[in-house]
Formats: C-alpha cells, structure tokens, sequence
C-alpha cells in the first residue's frame, strides 16, 4: 500500500495540536481529530467509514455507561485513532481474500504497536494511547499485544473493542460477506466473557435493540 507522506504529515501536525488543546479546548480538538478519523479512513481499507463508525458506536456506549465528559473526550479520541497503526500496511494483505499467513497475521496484528508507537510521542494523549494499544485485548486474556484480562484492560479499549467487532462483522469485506445485526448480535453474545466485556456487551445490545 502507497501512503501518501503529505497526508501522514498533516496527521502528525495535527495531532501536535491536538494534544495541546485536548484538555482544555475539547471541542475544538475533537473538531480536528474528526477530521483526522476521516483522512485514516480515506488511507487505509475498507474506506467505508469504519473509523467513523466505529467512534459512534462507543460514544452511544460511553454515554449508556455514564462516562463523564473529560472520559467521553477520551473515549472519542480512542475511538477515532484505533486504527492509526494500520497506516502503511500493505493493502493486498488487509485486503486479502483468503487466509492470511501467521507473518501476514502478525503485520495485521502489529497495527496496535505500530499506533502506539507512533502516538507516544505526545505525552498529553497517554490516556487516549492507552485505548488505542488495548483494543485488541480479550476478557479472557487471549489478545494482544500484552494478553490482559479483565478490567486490566481500561475501560475507553474493552468499549472500543465491542464497537469495532460489531462495525467490522456487520461491514463487507473481501474475505467474507456481511453479517446481518442478528448474527453479529449473536456473537458478540457468544463471545461475551471470553473476548468481550460481558457489561458492555449487554448494554451495546440493549442500544441496537432501539436502533433501526
């Protein structure tokens, strides 16, 4: 995959001021970091608004849980960067249709670090790294990078997690057709406990019961 360095650049000097300004200035740095979930989608696959939904999703969840306002701030920047790591993998493997190899695995799986890496830097952003490094950990312990269980795992990456499961499950891909709401509902229920916090599973159902 080609990545375009002038885009990677606007990130990274975005971010610089975002990480100024996000504690004090929230909504002004969520303006800008709106701007940078929809430039990470525009650079990685699926382009299809993932990104962007992947942060509605664990808004609606932060909300049900009763966030406060600076974890919502959080949250939403979590949200919005989750997949920043996967800048500059290539698009063939992303994109590949049938199994991947354990190397070709393990690129995919690296996004995490690679996002982490790339964003510790900006010592401002600690918490919202936090989220981004452990969206992929699992209740049980089986994720990754650091196979953390529990509320080991903060809170902004267990609610990132069930989003981006649901977003992906639900969203076409060339390995795989869509899952309906039903069947995605259905796993995240099956795996509740075991890769998903079982609380916030329950209360992202509830939300999609109300959701057309």
């Amino acid at each position: 995959m080609k990545v375009m360095s002038l885009d990677l650049d606007r990130i990274i000097k975005c971010l610089s001021r975002v990480a100024k300004i996000l504690h004090h200035k929230p909504e002004e740095a969520l303006k800008e970091l709106r701007s940078i979930g929809s430039v990470i989608d525009s650079q990685i696959p699926y382009r299809d608004g993932h990104t962007l939904r992947v942060n509605e999703y664990s808004l609606r969840i932060g909300r049900q849980l009763g966030l406060t306002d600076k974890e919502m701030v959080i949250l939403e920047a979590a949200a919005l960067l989750h997949d920043f790591g996967k800048i500059g993998i290539d698009e063939d493997t992303l994109l590949k249709p049938s199994s991947l190899t354990d190397s070709e695995r393990k690129e995919v799986q690296n996004h995490v670090l690679r996002g982490y890496y790339m964003l510790q830097g900006f010592e401002e952003l600690n918490e919202v790294i936090k989220g981004v490094r452990s969206h992929h950990e699992h209740y049980n312990g089986s994720g990754y990078p650091n196979g953390l269980t529990e509320d080991k795992i903060p809170l902004i990456g267990r609610i990132i997690a069930v989003a981006d499961a649901y977003d992906a499950m639900t969203s076409e891909r060339p390995y795989r057709k869509a899952r309906t709401k039903e069947q995605a509902v259905e796993e995240l229920m099956e795996f509740s406990g075991k890769q998903f916090d079982p609380e916030i599973v329950d209360v992202f159902t509830k939300i999609l019961e109300h959701t057309q």
